[in-house]
This record gives structure tokens, C-alpha cells and sequence, in this order.
């Protein structure tokens, strides 16, 4: 088997050693495409360094290639110096094309969608199959970073289909890197054809051992998508088999996070306690030091923990705040406020737990108001439901069931719907006129704040409110608050 075959098969290490004393130039930046599909940035560089091109085109492809590999390690200078008069005479498609592409890498460190759209618009690849799954893979990555997430998932999955659907597109290592990026948005948007194509494809890949990271990823995000579509023991079943294939200790001890996590979302609370245990206890053991994604794992555990043990929870934050190694710029987490708002939000479980509701609050509401337009529904709705439980507002509750409407068989989705079934017992024997009241004073207005509020008179506010009392079986404002939150 040839080295170009292998290649597209996705054994990458097999491919290098095919390669290896092949005189062709073709060949030889083979070894070049492989090593970077590998993550092995350094010797990719050096590969290019060693593949003596005698053609303007070759100089051109190899100049391009020599950007990537520092566009993939981020050095922006070194990239864009490669890239100096690299259209100088190219006439070849493929080296064009590389060359565009080496720009919209560019554009990626400059976090300017607008420079990698420009690159992208330089060479039409319609008609090159494989060249074109390239160009919509990194299409889905402008989208990306424009934070058009829908529109991501759909240029993903037409990456996977024009792999899928052309024989001489075939690329099973972009397949599997569009795959674990299709998944990983189903596991945060409501998208049921996204969804089944995802799954689809994550079941047919011919997964090498080359591509165990992305395996893993892949298996992982499953995992959670399934989870917030009710199939819990689907969920489980991904969460150990990405377990089983994790590819560091890091990764390992962010599975057992998973797993307690889904127990606990599949209602399994004895084994999610157990799991929490053995999580915590790895997790504070880990060596987190990493510019990957791992770190996601303890804020999952801090949520989870915050609500059990504070000292612990905190225990977990300053672990957390105490790594030392910042998000790799190549993360798409990295280049928006996703991971922001994802930290804002785990921080705030453990500071409402402390009893530092207000600073929580501020938090829980800067998470809301970035996973809303994004799309990131159960995001949403968790921190508005945290933000009910903190402040009381019914609101809140509102917001939180309007977010999740998309993900009706997740946990979340019944967690609010246990709540309000809760609410509803108490606030349904009450006329409009005075459920409003309620809510007002929930909100902490006074009665004549209330009466300008409504434009009724304060004498009214009073009858209202005594009614509401009523309803409640309490006398006073600050034990018909306190019951509210009791009921929810």
C-alpha cells in the first residue's frame, strides 16, 4: 500500500515510514501533511525544511507548508513571513490553494474572520473534491469564530458529506476532526439532523490508532449529546468507552467527571455520589498543566460538588485558578467568551454555595446573557435556573424553560419543570392582578414601588399582597418570601 493510500486511510505513522526513502516531492510533503495531522508541528517544520523543491510551484507549496506548521503552533510572525510573495507565478490549484489556506490560518491567530474569508475567496475548488472538504472544514471555522454556531454545524456537515460522497475526497483524518467539531456543537444545540448525522458518522469512521484523540473527543461529546436527549444509558455507554480510550491522565480523571455527572443526570444518585467521590479525589491529584481542553472537567466537578461540600468545591477552585498554563490560541474556546462564561458559571455554583449570592448572581447572569445568542440552550437554562434558586424570581424560571424548550428530555428540562409544577400549587389560586403583586414583591419592592409599578394605588398593593398572603398561609412579606422559595 502506497504511502498516498495510507494517508487517506488515516494511518498516519504507516504513511511516514512508506515515505520515508520515496524520492518523489509529492511524496515527501506527504510526510509533511501526515506529521502535522499527528500534531507534530517541530518535525513537520523540519520535514519541510528538508523537501528541496526545484520549481517556482514547489517553492511556493513548501513556503505555504512552512506557515501552517507555525500557524499550528501559533507563531503568527513566523507564518506571515513564510507567506511573503508566495503567488509569485503559481499557477497550480493544489499550491494556490495551500497557500489560501496558510492565510486563513493566519486569520485564525489574528482572530479575524474577515482575513480568513478573504484567503478562503482566493482559489474556487468546487470542482476538486478533496480540495473542497478542506475549504468547507475551514469555512466551519469562520463561522466559528463569527460565533455562528448554526452555521458551523452546517458547513460541517457538508465536510463530512463531500468526504463522505467522493472516493478521491476520501480523508479519514479530516472526516474524524469534522466529526469530533459536529459533535462537540450537538452536544450544546438542539440540531436532530446535525445530531444523526453525527452519530452516523462517529459509527463508521474507521478509527485508527492515529486518530486516538479524536476518537476519544468524538466518544465523549456522544456521550454528553445523548445525555441531553434523554438517552442516558446510550450517554454512559459513550462515557466508558471514552474512558477506555482516554490518552492521558488528564483525560482519564475528566471521564470519572462525566461519569458522575450523567449518573447523576440519569437519576442514578448512589452511583453518582461514588463517582463524584473518586472524581474529586483524582482531580486534586491530576497534574492539570496542559493548553488543552481538559481543564473543562473541573469546572463540571465544581458545579456538581458545590452543591454537596463548599470546602471541597473551593477546594477544587483554587486548583483550578492555580494552573499556570494558559488555552492553546488554536482552541476554538480560546478565540471567544464560550470558556469565559463556562468558568463564570462554575465559579458562581461554588461562590452561591459560600453564600456570596450576590457576586453568584452577577456571574450567573453574565453566563446567560452569552450562551442565549450562541444558541447554547441547557447552558442557558441551567444558569437561569441557578439564578431562580438564588434570587427567587419566577422570571428566571421562565427564562430558564424558554431556553431548554429544544432539549425537553434533559435533566435540566425536568428540573424545571418539577420546579414549576411546585410553584404553580401556590401561585394558581391566585387572580392575575395579584400574582403580579407577587412577583413584585419577590422582586423586593416596596408596596408604593409596587403601586407606581402598576399604576394602581398603594391601598390596593395592600389588599393584593394580603390576599397573596393568604394563598400562602403566612403573615408577613418576609415569610411569604421564604415560603416561595420553599415551594420551589
Amino acid at each position: 500500500m502506497g504511502p498516498r493510500e495510507l494517508f487517506s486511510r488515516g494511518e498516519l505513522q504507516a504513511c511516514l515510514r512508506a515515505a520515508e526513502n520515496e524520492p518523489a516531492f509529492q511524496d515527501r510533503v506527504l510526510t509533511v501533511y501526515a506529521l502535522m495531522r499527528l500534531g507534530r508541528y517541530a518535525e513537520a517544520l523540519n520535514a519541510v525544511a528538508r523537501l528541496n523543491p526545484l520549481t517556482n510551484e514547489n517553492v511556493a507549496l513548501t513556503r505555504a507548508l512552512e506557515s501552517e506548521c507555525h500557524a499550528l503552533q501559533g507563531e503568527l510572525e513566523p507564518a506571515r513571513r513564510a507567506l511573503e510573495g508566495c503567488h509569485d507565478k503559481v499557477v497550480d490549484l493544489e499550491t494556490a490553494f495551500e497557500i489560501a489556506y496558510a492565510r486563513m490560518l493566519v486569520g485564525w491567530l489574528q482572530g479575524s474572520p474577515e482575513a480568513m474569508e478573504s484567503a478562503l475567496s482566493e482559489c474556487d475548488v468546487r470542482l476538486s473534491p478533496h480540495l473542497y472538504a478542506r475549504w468547507l472544514y475551514g469555512s466551519s471555522w469562520i463561522a466559528s469564530l463569527r460565533g455562528d454556531y448554526r452555521e458551523q454545524l452546517r458547513l460541517l456537515e457538508q465536510t463530512v458529506a463531500q468526504i463522505g460522497g467522493a472516493p478521491v475526497a476520501f480523508d479519514v483524518a479530516l472526516l474524524a476532526a469534522a466529526t469530533r467539531a459536529l459533535v462537540h456543537l450537538v452536544r450544546e444545540i438542539a440540531a436532530p439532523g446535525a445530531f444523526e448525522c453525527a452519530l452516523r458518522t462517529a459509527e463508521a469512521i474507521p478509527w485508527t490508532a492515529d486518530l486516538a484523540r479524536e476518537h476519544f473527543l468524538t466518544l465523549r461529546g456522544l456521550a454528553w449529546a445523548c445525555a441531553l436527549r434523554g438517552e442516558h444509558a446510550q450517554a454512559l455507554h459513550y462515557c466508558y468507552l471514552a474512558r477506555d480510550v482516554a490518552p492521558s491522565a488528564m483525560w482519564v480523571t475528566a471521564c470519572y467527571a462525566d461519569q458522575a455527572y450523567l449518573a447523576r443526570m440519569a437519576g442514578e444518585e448512589a452511583s453518582a455520589s461514588a463517582l463524584l467521590d473518586h472524581a474529586v479525589a483524582s482531580a486534586l491529584k491530576t497534574d492539570w498543566q496542559s493548553p488543552g481542553e481538559e481543564r473543562v472537567a473541573m469546572l463540571n466537578l465544581m458545579e456538581l460538588v458545590a452543591d454537596r461540600d463548599v470546602a471541597q468545591a473551593r477546594r477544587l477552585l483554587e486548583a483550578y485558578d492555580a494552573i499556570p498554563v494558559s488555552l492553546s490560541p488554536w482552541l476554538a474556546l480560546s478565540r471567544d467568551r464560550r470558556f469565559k462564561a463556562m468558568e463564570d458559571y462554575a465559579r458562581a455554583t461554588v461562590l452561591g454555595a459560600s453564600g456570596e449570592s450576590r457576586s453568584a448572581a452577577a456571574l450567573f447572569e453574565d453566563a446567560f446573557r452569552t450562551f442565549v445568542p450562541i444558541g447554547y440552550a441547557w447552558r442557558a437554562a441551567a444558569s437561569a435556573l441557578r439564578l431562580h434558586a438564588l434570587t427567587g424570581e419566577r422570571l428566571w424560571l421562565e427564562r430558564a424553560s424558554e431556553s431548554v424548550e429544544e432539549f425537553a428530555d434533559s435533566s435540566v428540562a425536568h428540573e424545571i419543570r418539577r420546579k414549576a409544577v411546585g410553584f404553580d400549587a401556590h401561585v394558581g389560586r391566585l387572580t392575575p392582578a395579584q400574582r403580579r403583586v407577587f412577583e413584585l414583591i419577590c422582586e423586593g419592592l416596596a408596596d408604593k414601588q409596587i403601586a407606581h409599578e402598576l399604576h394602581i394605588s398603594p391601598e390596593t398593593v395592600k389588599n393584593h399582597a394580603a390576599r397573596v398572603r393568604l394563598a400562602f398561609g403566612v403573615h408577613s412579606r418576609a415569610a411569604l418570601i421564604a415560603a416561595m422559595r420553599k415551594a420551589v
